[in-house]
């Protein structure tokens, strides 16, 4: 066999033919197509740095809906993440997802929202299934507009803790001196001891 001159090679033997990778469309020159990827895994390593960097596990764990006012609290303390309940004069959502609306929860004069117990007992297995060998923790962060009524409030714990998840963090705006030092109006905390 032969020995052959190294030399550029496309990197894909059926594109040798293919019209835009060659020089001129006219001429019988062809032209070779390369594929750095020494290039591209240098700007993927430098984009997964920069995303690593930038998400702060000590950030925002709430997203704040347009329709829900947090109430405003100096003493706070630094919330774990932990599924977040978002209750607001028209729904109760769970992570996003709506479960009920406020108006009927109200009405009922059930103490209980089967829904949103179904919903948090699928995500407890799940959370289960994810962390085998380390107990249940059962927090739940409670994010809802301050002019709702206890009632609701009250409704959406039993829920909860129907679930398994008795230890409670409600959302709150900090302001003045927190538990953290700065002062200033900001991101969510939990009241110190909301459990």
């Amino acid at each position: 066999m032969p020995i052959k001159k190294p030399g550029k090679r496309p990197f894909a033997p059926w594109l040798q033919d293919f019209r835009p990778l060659t020089k001129a469309h006219g001429s019988r020159t062809r032209g070779v197509a390369d594929l750095l990827l020494t290039p591209l895994i240098d700007m993927f390593v430098i984009l997964v740095v920069f995303l690593i960097m930038n998400f702060s596990a000590t950030g925002e764990l709430v997203n704040i809906s347009k329709d829900i006012q947090l109430p405003k609290a100096t003493a706070t303390a630094q919330l774990d993440r932990a599924p977040i309940i978002q209750i607001s004069a028209n729904t109760i959502a769970i992570e996003g997802f709506k479960v009920a609306d406020s108006d009927e929860i109200l009405r009922d004069p059930d103490l209980r929202v089967p829904r949103l117990t179904e919903k948090l007992q699928e995500m407890r297995k799940v959370d289960e299934m994810m962390h085998p060998g380390r107990p249940f923790e059962g927090q739940i962060i409670i994010n809802c507009d301050k002019e709702i009524e206890f009632k609701l409030v009250r409704k959406v714990m039993m829920a909860s803790a129907e679930a398994g998840y008795a230890k409670f963090n409600y959302a709150v705006l900090t302001i003045g001196k927190a538990h953290g030092g700065e002062g200033g109006e900001g991101g969510a905390a939990a009241p110190a001891g909301g459990g």
